[in-house]
């Protein structure tokens, strides 16, 4: 009974070195699995001798043996398998290893052929091979050796895109022209790309090759932009010289804004026909929408939303209600309401100090104010009302001691909404002093949509001409009256801008 219960505790022994060594090797960083593989001739299925085999993302180099075989030892992951030799055109796969595992490929080769009517290519293309920094929205080329008139008119290339790892993404299909334009690509990421030309005397390759885009902007503006007459959301990172599509779709995306934590980006769009708020990854990526229920009030299209400090939740309008919700759709609570003959149409939420300040527009669209609150919704009070012309856009400053809006100074009124003298204020609320910051903007035009840069110093706002449709221009200047004439043109034809704020 002794010698038996021994037994018993040595095989509990064992088997827990067993589990604990296999919990190890999962967790291992450097757990490895194994590619075993041949090269073949595509036409005859010979095998291929001294073919050169490689990975993207890189490992290491090995040659193919006498039977077209190799071995490869790499890290567990998803990998490309690249096989070229000078005979033929280069190929991949895409494979991912396990851990301890063996994964086996077959990779085949299409000899290249020599005749001078067969398309070849050149070492002209573009991106270059493994650049670095290439915009997420570019134009890959191309070009033949072959000059023939012959040649050019009857060859038709195929593009194939992918990134690293993955199955191939993008297929551009029958085309006449030695380019072709991609859109959307992810932000860092490395691609592998290869085209293909075909006419009467065959069909060739060029070889595989790589690039990775740019990093995300660190400082970035948001803004919405018409695309084939779809409103689309747009980021520049260099105060309007670099402009990169975030939205490719057919339904108007707009009012984009930022997280502090600059991590995700709400906005509103008509996917689901009446506007919705939605979320999207800081790439463009992920998108969620996260309210199901109407957002709009009077003259208003559910602009009414604003980013707490964390990050993490929103405040947006409902008629005549403020929500809080998770970025995720999650967590709608009721945070204040107004009398039923007001509704919310424009709420920020100050950075700093807990405070949140809206705009309420009655049956009559003149008939606003902008209210300051406290966090919860408690201590309404009116700091600016009893205007005639439109009032609009309220947003704090970086350090909530100051509040930007715009006002119709003629105090003209239109069921059209059209206003005639718009001028930005500057309203401190530590002293209720208003301060014009439009007095040098042209005659016949409008200041709009005002936002503080990141750092506090500008404001980028809108500036357009005074009838109903015209084109929208986004600007730049100071924060104060006396250098507010330094008024810099940034882009043209936007609408909906923010500044990715700390």
């Amino acid at each position: 009974m002794k010698l038996l219960r021994t037994n018993r505790f040595i095989t509990v022994f064992i088997i827990l070195l067993i589990l604990i060594q296999c919990r190890d090797d999962k967790l291992s960083p450097d757990a490895k699995g194994t590619i075993e593989g041949k090269v073949l001739d595509n036409k005859d299925l010979s095998p291929i001798e001294n073919a050169e085999v490689s990975t993207s993302p890189a490992t290491h180099t090995v040659l193919t043996d006498s039977n077209g075989t190799f071995t490869m030892e790499v890290k567990v992951g998803e990998y490309n398998v690249i096989a070229k030799e000078r005979d033929y055109f280069s190929s991949s796969t895409s494979v991912k290893i396990n851990i301890n595992e063996t994964t086996h490929v077959i990779i085949k080769l299409d000899e290249r052929i020599t005749e001078v009517e067969l398309p070849a290519f050149t070492d002209h293309y573009y991106p270059k091979d493994q650049q670095q920094n290439v915009p997420v929205n570019d134009t890959i080329r191309w070009q033949l050796k072959n000059k023939g008139k012959e040649l050019d008119d009857t060859v038709k290339f195929n593009l194939k895109l992918y990134e690293a790892g993955k199955p191939a993404s993008l297929h551009k299909e029958n085309l006449t022209d030695t380019f072709a334009t991609v859109k959307g690509l992810k932000f860092n990421t490395t691609y592998l790309w290869q085209v293909s030309a075909e006419n009467k005397a065959g069909k060739t390759y060029s070889e595989v090759r790589s690039f990775t885009t740019r990093v995300f902007p660190d400082d970035f503006v948001l803004y919405a932009k018409r695309v084939d007459d779809v409103s689309q959301i747009f980021v520049t990172d260099t105060i309007g010289k670099s402009n990169i599509q975030l939205t490719h779709n057919n339904y108007h995306s707009w009012r984009p804004i930022s997280n502090q934590q600059k991590t995700k980006i709400a906005f509103l769009s008509t996917r689901d026909i009446n506007p919705q708020l939605y979320t999207m990854n800081i790439d463009g990526s992920d998108t969620k929408k996260i309210t199901n229920i109407p957002t709009g009030g009077y003259y208003n299209k559910g602009v009414g939303f604003s980013w707490l400090p964390n990050g993490e939740q929103l405040v947006f309008s409902a008629y005549n209600k403020l929500y809080t919700i998770n970025y995720d759709g999650t967590g709608l609570k009721l945070l204040t309401s107004i009398s039923e003959e007001k509704h919310f149409r424009e709420v920020d939420w100050c950075p700093v100090n807990d405070k949140i300040v809206a705009l309420t527009l009655g049956v009559n669209r003149y008939d606003a104010e902008i209210l300051l609150m406290d966090s919860d919704g408690s201590n309404k009070e009116v700091i600016v009302g009893d205007k005639k012309g439109a009032l609009e856009n309220p947003v704090f400053s970086i350090d909530g001691k100051k509040i930007l809006y715009t006002y119709d100074v003629s105090g003209f009124q239109s069921n059209q909404g059209r206003q005639l003298d718009a001028r930005i204020f500057q309203y401190n609320i530590q002293t209720s002093k208003k301060e014009d910051l439009s007095a040098f903007k042209p005659n016949g035009t409008n200041d709009l949509a005002p936002r503080y840069t990141r750092d506090g110093a500008k404001i980028l706002f809108i500036n357009t001409a005074n009838w109903i449709g015209a084109r929208k221009d986004l600007y730049i200047m100071p924060t104060d009256s006396i250098t507010s004439h330094h008024r810099q043109k940034l882009i043209e034809d936007v609408e909906m801008v923010d500044w990715s704020r700390k």
